[in-house]
């Protein structure tokens, strides 16, 4: 595994159950860059952290999935969350 993939992995480990599923709504809804698209909420709903991990790194790649994790984790005020990723990306 990549070193970015472990960072966003162990950000999503770190959340209880109510954030997690907040994260994925979130995530699921937020802009993105020109030439990506949101992960269908249904198919994000059912995903663990290791499996949503596997599904953001392999819709947005590493760089990008490490960094829109952040993001992500910023809006829901997750700061130390955040800033860890960041250290990694």
């Amino acid at each position: 595994m990549g070193k970015k993939r472990d960072a966003i992995l162990e950000a999503l480990e770190n959340l209880t159950t109510d954030e997690l599923k907040k994260f994925k709504l979130k995530v699921g809804a937020v802009q993105l860059r020109e030439g990506c698209r949101n992960i269908p909420r249904g198919a994000l709903l059912p995903l663990d952290s290791v499996d949503l991990t596997d599904k953001l790194v392999a819709f947005y790649r590493e760089d990008y999935a490490a960094e829109l994790t952040a993001a992500v984790l910023l809006d829901m005020g997750m700061q130390e969350e955040a800033t860890r990723l960041k250290g990694v990306a």
